[in-house]
């Protein structure tokens, strides 16, 4: 399917060590003819974070709404609406809600860390 609706889009906890209050939706990907990267959509409820972490493979994201920070490395960054990040392979890094609200982005990765 080449178009996959916001309102339609199944989104699942995320249970991790380190991860807390955070859902995802795997969209676009293999299923869909993305044979070698996939889209998904976080979100992160206030007061929540991804674990601080590093692996072999790059993210591109794009805040869709709210706002949070990510930190890159050494570096701690706050991203708000339309702000866009990249995270190098093998590099530190973790997102974060220190805000009210929801803090929503997605995050393009190649097949291997989806």
């Amino acid at each position: 399917m080449p178009v996959v609706k916001y309102e339609d889009i199944e989104r699942t906890e995320v249970l991790m060590e380190g991860v807390k209050d955070i859902t995802v939706a795997k969209v676009i990907g293999q299923p869909q003819g993305w044979p070698d990267h996939s889209l998904r959509v976080f979100q992160i409820a206030p007061g929540g974070f991804t674990p601080h972490h590093q692996h072999d493979w790059e993210h591109v994201n794009y805040v869709v709404s709210g706002k949070g920070t990510v930190t890159i490395g050494d570096e701690t960054f706050e991203v708000k609406e339309k702000d866009s990040a990249f995270v190098p392979p093998n590099t530190m890094h973790q997102f974060r809600n220190p805000f009210d609200a929801p803090f929503e982005f997605i995050c393009i990765v190649p097949n291997k860390g989806a």
